[in-house]
């Protein structure tokens, strides 16, 4: 049945118009198999005088694209929602203690989800991190020693040799992409029944065809979705977003940028994937004030609640890191110092609107340095354009580095610069204000603001290079800096803290579960 669905679909779209195109050169009026030799005609569709012609055998021998066939069912699946059994909550029963709820995190996006689970279990959750290596978790800065060692690198390459200096928490699991099974089940008819098999015998679930057919096409992550089954709820960002169709348990999404921003709406497997993912979903989770308007985009069914992006308070505060700041003192003889944090990228962040600023108002103030970050696309731009206006004695530069390091580097600078372009900010943004350091940066001011934050954000804003410059040329008054420090730490520690904020998170689990939240103390 399945497959004849997809025929009849791809009939439509793909084949009719060229059944049409041929049916302008005939004279005859009507179509027959011999006029098309090898076009799958459905019998509903096809001419009087045509003789039957079996779909199934013409589809099996490869007359429809196998990718075609794949994108329709994917198309198909990504417009459906969350049609799980839910069973009529009784209130009067006890309810479960939340610290003994099974929470499993799904995509470490810069390391976001490592330091989630290291807040919650410091409040005495049971939640663990899974990682995939050599697919979903394989790029450096989701790899959790990232987190805990210190390091730095030229490339990601020699960025990742430095992971065996870790010492792997019990509570970070690690299971591998198996090429394997990618191999075994791609682009065959055949795995369906095979698919929804094993499904059925790992979690007791039956499995869809259009399902089971797309789950063929990505059963390289079979030990990732074998591993969901350990947990009483899931957690999932970034690209495991689409694996959610597939996840055994309730689960809830937490997009943290471009899982949000771009691939859901992306016209590809992945993309429908992602689309599937979250429109599947119990609760749906977001950090940002402007990320309603792409989540209203996808017609998502799940509520979406708002949830600040959960700080590490305990690790990242304000602190003294004296060698370090001798060491860029002794480089060129600078006294204070803006910290870039971002990569180098120009359209994304606009760090030569930095530069240029950096270099007029150094004219005036020689003892401040800029120190950069030396990883990004456009490096060599940037290093170009320092030369241009003169100003290598004036830049520090440090190599790509792990979050330990640039922690002791937020705690040295005296001003923060992240990016002058997009309309958010991340995690690095959140730390850096953490850290007690304030924060020049561009924020587009979202409509939903008031809605969902007591006060905006108190960045020290700037966009063009004037506006940057302007407000250098303020930064060498100290109690203007002071001012910043204060009120950004203390709005991180309301807003962002873990221990302000992780009820948020905690309220949404026990909800996606069915579980009475109200009343409980969690």
């Amino acid at each position: 049945m399945l497959l004849k669905k997809i025929i009849k679909s791809i009939f439509v779209g793909y084949f009719l118009p060229i059944v049409n195109r041929e049916i302008e050169n005939k004279t005859s009026g009507f179509i027959t198999k011999e006029d098309f030799e090898g076009l799958i005609l459905p019998n509903e569709l096809s001419a009087q005088n045509s003789k039957e012609i079996n779909i199934l055998d013409k589809l099996k021998s490869d007359t429809v694209p196998m990718d075609l066939v794949i994108a329709t069912i994917a198309r198909s699946v990504s417009n459906s929602s969350d049609n799980s059994v839910i069973l009529p909550h009784d209130s009067t029963q006890p309810n479960k203690d939340p610290k003994n709820i099974r929470i499993g995190f799904y995509g470490n996006i810069a390391n976001n989800a490592y330091n989630f689970i290291k807040c919650l279990r410091r409040l005495g959750y049971n939640a663990e991190l899974i990682i995939e290596d050599s697919f979903f978790d394989a790029f450096l800065l989701n790899r959790p020693f990232w987190e805990d060692v210190e390091v730095e690198c030229v490339s990601y390459e020699d960025g990742l040799q430095y992971e065996s200096e870790w010492s792997q928490p019990h509570y970070v699991r690690r299971v591998a992409y198996d090429n394997e099974l990618q191999i075994k089940y791609q682009g065959r008819y055949s795995a369906i029944q095979e698919v929804k098999e094993l499904y059925k015998d790992a979690f007791g679930i039956n499995l869809p065809d259009d399902k089971a057919f797309l789950l063929a096409q990505n059963m390289g992550h079979w030990p990732y979705l074998l591993s969901m089954a350990r947990y009483d709820i899931v957690q999932l960002s970034g690209a495991p977003i689409s694996m959610g169709i597939f996840c055994p348990k309730p689960y809830v999404v937490f997009p943290t940028g471009g899982d949000l921003f771009i691939s859901p709406f992306e016209e590809n497997l992945f993309g429908f994937l992602m689309r599937a993912g979250y429109k599947s979903a119990r609760k749906l989770l977001f950090c940002e004030t402007n990320y309603p308007e792409y989540i209203r985009r996808l017609n998502v069914n799940a509520e979406c609640r708002f949830a600040p992006m959960m700080i590490d308070t305990d690790t990242y505060s304000p602190g003294e890191q004296e060698n370090i700041r001798k060491q860029w003192c002794s480089k060129n003889g600078g006294r204070r110092f803006i910290l870039s944090v971002c990569r180098q990228s120009w359209e994304w962040k606009g760090n030569d609107r930095l530069i240029k600023a950096f270099y007029k108002f150094s004219c005036d103030h020689p003892e401040w340095r800029l120190v950069i970050m030396e990883w990004g696309p456009d490096v060599n731009k940037t290093k170009v354009l320092i030369s241009q206006l003169g100003i290598e004695e004036k830049i520090i530069w440090q190599k790509l580095c792990s979050k330990l390091l640039l922690r002791k580097y937020q705690q040295v600078a005296n001003l923060v610069a992240d990016q002058f372009v997009m309309e958010g900010y991340g995690t690095s943004v959140l730390e850096s204000l953490a850290a007690g350091k304030p924060v020049l940066m561009n924020l587009e001011k979202s409509n939903n603001v008031n809605e969902y934050l007591a006060e905006e954000p108190p960045f020290i804003r700037a966009k063009s290079t004037e506006e940057i410059y302007n407000c250098l040329c303020r930064i060498v008054n100290e109690t203007f800096l002071e001012e910043y420090s204060t009120k950004g730490l203390k709005w991180l520690n309301k807003v962002h803290g873990y221990q302000e904020v992780y009820v948020n998170y905690v309220t949404s689990y026990l909800d996606a579960l069915n579980l009475n939240s109200k009343g409980e103390d969690i």
